[in-house]
């Protein structure tokens, strides 16, 4: 018996393993590590929806740029779907600027939108800025998308999310990784894709953040160290381009990146258990508009897979998504504060915030306070955060970093009539610590002469009445043609000034009245058109300006009302005593996304001794704003009235948009013109009529809108047009 006690104990181990000896046995844990790539990382979105499909669970993920805005919002818990659905949905040509919402904006500045490029001047210094765009709007976005209740039950903790997730981004200053495990996930997702010289970098601590390709562009060594035992790699890196295929500064830009990104991906690539690389031949960096194909291609390639992913996860399946409603974030605010060194006392500020404490958070409200402080121009940058406070309430803080006072606006345009015109701006803003209060001094050079100064004073205690002196010289030269034959010329000089008291509305509509008075000298010209001594012109005047529109240049919705009427008189001043109202409107309705239907109309209506400087000029496609009024067939200047009527309807077609590239957008142009005309300053008025209709191109770049056009009118006239620039 003694015997076999040996071999029954042996019997007993073997059929019954000690179990605090034996570690338990677990399913092995997937990690997903989703590189970067620019809008090619939608492809990740595809191999989400294969993964669900075949039932292949995540149990963390590591992303970088494109790949860590796909990541995060999935480890939020937002379907594959869902984020293809964001993404496609996006006008990336606006998320790609920091142009602030032009309706928002203060009336007064909306000027500044005609600027090629803009620097910030700290004393006599001018300052370069970090990167082509801060990252506004898509920083605005991602916290739009990102402040749910999963991210404040987790404490901003990644960890704690219903997938643990990774953000990879670099420090400039080490170039060394910097791994995000917790904290706001839109600053996260917003320093991973800030590709140097594109983005301004994100200050966090003594660093600044940029793009983490640049250190670690396929995080499968992250997704290890956070304790997955099978790595699934995404690669969508862009390849390198041929010599012939560098055209663009934003390629210049991809092929570095992708160079510095090369050494990292392909030691990352060993360490990955599978490796997909979806076919993207034919899509960029810059494919933004092309979310959904892409897409599509990431799905082929994990389905095209399938296999090889069944076999490495084994019986590791789940027919259960980790997606599911994502809430979005609403915690009783304790209280609202606006954060930052400032010129400005944070009270003036308070009107642009809607938010008010004791009430839910409301994301659409929050969004609507961001874009309103950031459209004051006062700031480079504005945020939030969120901090508990007692209880369940949290505090939310705006967090504003403060632009330079003042500025340098610069601009240029190039055409047939005045060739090439330069515009130079200083503008100083928050005068006396008061907002809207502001100094320009604004000079147009070149082709045609126009160079002001101007103040626009405003009290912080009643904010929405003003006072703006402003001083003027201008040069412009005038055409006479008869039959379609130039048979005179002369230029227009003046010098002069003016003062307006009035009032802002709603910030939408602008009342003023006030006094101007200029001293005009015509050099040049042979009778009618001539005028030996200098003349003064003086009276009072009524403006009114109404602008609701979108965009400056290629507006899609909104209007613009210019009213200005004057009297001139023997009484204030005045060589000539006349009276005149001058009206132009300008109505755009969209159709569609892409379709706008505009209509514009035109009037001048004048009683006295006119002078003939002082007429109504009429033709041209001319872009300055001291030119004549858009007719096609005509040349500038063509038509000249003392009554005049204009009415024009125009279509226009989006053909095309490319984000990220030097040529944005192509818009497809068709416009008919009527006018009625008379030199008459009595009736009867015997009006003439005119009709004309054109067509032409424009292309939205990175140099200023390019227009093409040619228009015919009656009596054989024909013209092709050609503008480089802004309007200005």
């Amino acid at each position: 018996m003694r015997r076999l006690f040996p071999f029954v104990v042996a019997l007993f181990f073997l059929s019954n393993p000690l179990r605090a000896c034996q570690p338990e046995s677990r399913t092995p844990k997937v990690g997903l590590a989703l590189s970067g790539g620019g809008a090619r990382g939608a492809a990740h979105i595809g191999v989400l929806k294969a993964l669900e499909r075949e039932g292949i669970p995540v149990d963390y993920i590591a992303g970088t740029s494109f790949g860590a805005l796909v990541g995060g919002l999935y480890a939020l818990g937002y379907s594959p779907e869902k984020i293809e659905q964001i993404f496609s949905s996006q006008n990336w040509d606006d998320l790609f600027s920091d142009s602030p919402d032009r309706r928002l904006s203060p009336l007064v500045q909306r000027k500044n939108f005609r600027y090629l490029g803009e620097l910030r001047l700290r004393g006599f210094n001018v300052e370069i800025p970090a990167g082509l765009w801060g990252g506004q709007k898509l920083t605005e976005l991602l916290n739009y998308y990102t402040t749910t209740k999963e991210i404040l039950d987790a404490g901003f903790d990644f960890d704690r999310l219903r997938i643990p997730f990774r953000a990879v981004a670099t420090d400039l200053l080490t170039g060394k990784p910097y791994v995000f495990r917790r904290g706001p996930m839109a600053e996260a997702l917003r320093a991973s894709i800030a590709i140097p010289m594109m983005f301004t970098p994100v200050e966090k601590e003594n660093m600044l953040l940029v793009d983490g390709g640049l250190a670690n562009n396929l995080p499968v060594d992250i997704v290890k160290e956070m304790g997955a035992d099978i790595v699934i790699a995404v690669d969508v890196s862009s390849p390198l381009y041929k010599k012939e295929e560098i055209r663009t500064f934003f390629d210049v830009m991809d092929q570095s990146v992708s160079l510095l990104t090369r050494q990292s991906i392909q030691a990352n690539l060993e360490r990955a258990d599978l490796v997909l690389r979806p076919d993207l031949q034919g899509f960029t960096y810059s494919s933004y508009t092309r979310v959904r194909e892409i897409a599509a291609r990431g799905e082929q390639a994990a389905m095209g897979m399938k296999e090889s992913l069944c076999s490495i996860v084994g019986n590791n399946r789940s027919n259960a998504s980790p997606a599911g409603l994502v809430q979005p974030a609403a915690p009783i605010i304790d209280s609202v504060a606006i954060e930052g060194p400032m010129r400005l006392d944070a009270l003036q500020l308070k009107r642009a915030i809607k938010t008010r404490p004791g009430a839910p958070m409301d994301l659409d409200v929050v969004r609507a306070d961001l874009r309103r402080l950031y459209a004051t121009r006062l700031f480079e940058h504005v945020d939030y955060r969120l901090d508990p406070a007692a209880g369940n309430l949290y505090r939310l803080n705006y967090q504003v970093k403060e632009s330079p006072a003042n500025t340098l606006g610069a601009s240029m345009r190039y055409d047939p009539d005045y060739e090439f015109v330069g515009l130079a701006e200083v503008n100083s803003s928050a005068l006396f610590g008061t907002p809207s209060a502001a100094a320009t001094f604004s000079s147009q050079f070149g082709g045609l002469d126009n160079h002001s100064a101007n103040l626009h004073l405003v009290h912080s205690r009643i904010p929405i009445f003003f006072l703006e002196p402003m001083v003027q010289y201008r040069k412009l030269e005038r055409l006479d043609l008869r039959d379609k034959v130039q048979v005179d010329k002369y230029a227009d000089k003046r010098v002069g000034g003016q003062f307006m008291v009035g009032g802002t509305f709603f910030n939408r509509l602008e009342l003023s009245a006030g006094y101007r008075f200029d001293r005009v000298r015509i050099s040049g010209g042979t009778s009618p058109n001539r005028q030996d001594d200098a003349r003064d012109l003086a009276g009072l005047r009524l403006h009114i300006r109404r602008d609701t529109l979108d965009e400056q240049e290629f507006p899609h919705t909104g209007m613009f009302l210019d009213l200005l009427a004057e009297n001139k008189s023997h009484a204030v001043g005045s060589d000539f005593s006349y009276s005149s109202l001058q009206a132009d409107l300008q109505r755009s309705f969209p159709l569609s996304g892409k379709s706008t239907i505009r209509l514009r109309l035109g009037a001048t209506v004048s009683r006295g001794q006119v002078p003939f400087y002082d007429r109504a000029y009429i033709g041209g496609y001319n872009f300055s704003e001291l030119a004549s009024r858009h007719f096609f067939g005509l040349k500038r200047d063509e038509l000249v009235a003392r009554q005049a009527g204009l009415a024009a309807a125009s279509y226009h077609r989006e053909i095309f948009s490319k984000p990220l590239s030097f040529v944005r957008r192509g818009f497809l142009l068709l416009e008919y013109d009527v006018a009625a005309l008379s030199d008459k300053d009595s009736q009867p008025y015997d009006f003439k009529v005119f009709h004309g209709a054109g067509a032409g191109l424009s292309l939205d770049t990175l140099l200023g809108p390019m227009r093409f056009a040619a228009g015919l009118a009656e009596r054989g006239r024909g013209r092709f047009y050609l503008s480089l620039g802004p309007s200005f």
